[in-house]
């Protein structure tokens, strides 16, 4: 009859063991944080900025100087 195939089409939704912790630890290991390797120094002023990418303390100082120049 209709609800005993309705019945069974419910209960396959379901898994048949529980994740391990093991398991789920080995899925959830390529969410970790990776290292950086894009990020250098300034030639001009030697703080850190991300490799092409103006240093952001480099351009509050041009940012800086384009309001006086205005």
């Amino acid at each position: 009859s209709l609800t005993d195939i309705l019945k069974e089409a419910f209960l396959w939704a379901v898994p048949k063991k529980k994740t391990t912790h093991s398991r789920s630890r080995m899925r959830q290991s390529n969410k970790a944080l990776k290292d950086r390797h894009d990020i250098h120094t300034c030639p001009a002023c030697g703080k850190n900025k991300l490799s092409h990418h103006i240093c952001l303390y480099c351009y509050s100082e041009l940012k800086q100087k384009y309001r006086e120049f205005k």
